[in-house]
């Protein structure tokens, strides 16, 4: 899949936390170790608020705004292999570093990136 800038269609991921406090994005068929799908660098900050102190969350993202969206833009790609950087907009949270996973799962690193947890 690789998000389309003019489509207004979400995608929905499954984020969970583990009893030592790790995040992890729930992507089944991802070809890599688990240990690749760790968030970290804000990525888990951003997870706790969205999940409100559980330890669970879904997620509805999009390359368009909609309805009850936040909003982060990309700063800046890391070294080849390095991931991206987000700014989250209208946040506390300073910085967002995205892995390459974010390629297996979107296709690219977006320039914004829009989402809003869901029930």
């Amino acid at each position: 899949m690789v998000w389309n800038k003019a489509s207004a269609d979400t995608t929905i991921f499954t984020f969970y936390k583990e009893s030592h406090g790790t995040w992890y994005i729930d992507l089944p068929d991802y070809p890599g170790p688990k240990g690749n799908l760790a968030m970290v660098a804000g990525a888990d900050d951003m997870l706790d608020y969205l999940a409100k102190g559980g330890n669970r969350v879904t997620v509805e993202m999009s390359e368009q705004p909609f309805s009850g969206a936040l909003a982060m833009e990309q700063t800046r790609l890391g070294e080849p292999g390095g991931g991206a950087y987000y700014k989250p907009r209208n946040h506390s949270i300073q910085s967002v570093w995205l892995c390459d996973v974010t390629l297996f799962a979107l296709g690219k690193f977006p320039e914004k990136i829009y989402f809003r947890a869901v029930e």
